[in-house]
Formats: structure tokens, sequence, C-alpha cells
């Protein structure tokens, strides 16, 4: 696979966009597990059972997971084909 200039260019600034949003996650999963003093694989597994109830911050907090997950596959993707 030939990769140009542009096209280097191109990955090179989505995988920033990657990065940058992979922190905004981070940050976000930190505020919330201090604010409820638990980790994020013990959340999950509370939320999942239903034990945690459906409060807004609890399925913000399971759709940044998610969020997170998905964006760091995508860097993972990308990183290869920028070095």
């Amino acid at each position: 696979m030939i990769i140009t200039a542009e096209i280097k260019e191109s990955l090179e600034r989505e995988f920033n966009i990657c990065s940058t949003t992979i922190n905004f996650y981070k940050r976000q999963i930190k505020i919330l597990e201090e604010k409820y003093k638990m980790t994020t694989a013990s959340f999950l597994a509370k939320f999942e059972k239903g034990a945690l109830g459906d409060g807004k911050d609890f399925f913000d907090w399971y759709a940044f997971h998610k969020l997170l997950s998905n964006w760091m596959h995508t860097k993972k993707a990308l990183q290869p084909l920028i070095k």
C-alpha cells in the first residue's frame, strides 16, 4: 500500500483527533470514578446487573467507557499507518 504525503497528513490528523478524544473520555471517567468512589470495572459489573439505578451519570459513564474503547480501537488501527 502506497501512502502519499497527503494521505499520511490526513491519517496523522485523525490520529491526533483520536488522542484528544481519548484523553477527554479518560478525564470524564476519572471524574466519575472519584465521585462514586469505584473503578470503571466495578461500576460496569454493578450497572450491567441493574444494581445502580437509572441516574444520568451512570448512563454517561457507560457511554464514555464504550466510546473510549471504540476510539482506542481506531487509534490502534491508525498507528501503524502513520509510522
